[in-house]
Formats: structure tokens, sequence, C-alpha cells
């Protein structure tokens, strides 16, 4: 994989994976003190469909937060 890549890109595809691979997960906490824990998958649904989609992996309670 590195051998056709940029040294950069080739540090960015180790830690995420390549496009349409895998999938980068966020922690965010609302203006009401909700947290909710969001993952971006990558992966195109369809051939023609070159973008990922956003998803709801789940809502934390309190004691889940300091994991």
């Amino acid at each position: 994989m590195t051998v056709n890549m940029r040294p950069e890109h080739a540090l960015a595809a180790s830690r995420r994976g390549s496009w349409g691979v895998g999938r980068d997960y966020y922690r965010v906490r609302t203006n009401s003190g909700q947290v909710f824990d969001l993952y971006y998958d990558r992966a195109p649904k369809k051939a023609g469909d070159r973008k990922g989609a956003w998803f709801l992996y789940r809502e934390m309670s309190e004691s889940q937060e300091e994991e």
C-alpha cells in the first residue's frame, strides 16, 4: 500500500484505513449535557455513491463517560 503513496498519506492510511474502508468515531456533548458516540462510516453503500454516512452509535450514561 505505501509504495504508491506520499509519506503523509501513508501515515494517515495506516491510522484510519484507505478511502472506503473503516470508521471514525467521535464523542460529542450537547448543550443540554447529553453525551453521544457517533461514527462516520467511510464505506460507500453503492458503487456510484462515493460518500460515507454518519451514524448515531449510542447515548452515553454518566458512568460510561469515564471509559
